[in-house]
């Protein structure tokens, strides 16, 4: 289920894709970090590193969309890697690009 702290951050600020009807399907990405991190650290994080909506991927987060709700219709980020990918996975690649890892 989602929560309101984490879908602002997420979801409204850095999705693509976010339709405030879909309120129970996550992504695997959002379900990672609200398993990894509280809503504050995230706010806190995102400030702190400065993220943006820039779109930089230089990571494979394959093991993060295992669990996305959104993979059985067919991630089109997943296929081919042309599409924008979810908010969440913004926020995770771009801070393991600060993070130069």
């Amino acid at each position: 289920m989602k929560e309101n702290a984490f879908t602002s951050l997420i979801c409204e600020k850095f999705c693509h894709y976010y339709k405030p009807e879909k309120e129970t399907e996550l992504c695997g990405s959002y379900f990672y970090l609200q398993k990894s991190i509280t809503p504050s650290e995230l706010k806190n994080l995102v400030e702190l590193l400065h993220l943006d909506t820039e779109i930089v991927i230089k990571h494979d987060l394959i093991f993060i969309c295992s669990k996305c709700d959104f993979r059985e219709d067919g991630c089109d980020f997943i296929i081919n890697k042309s599409s924008i990918p979810c908010g969440g996975y913004i926020i995770i690649s771009r801070l393991l690009n600060y993070l130069n890892l």
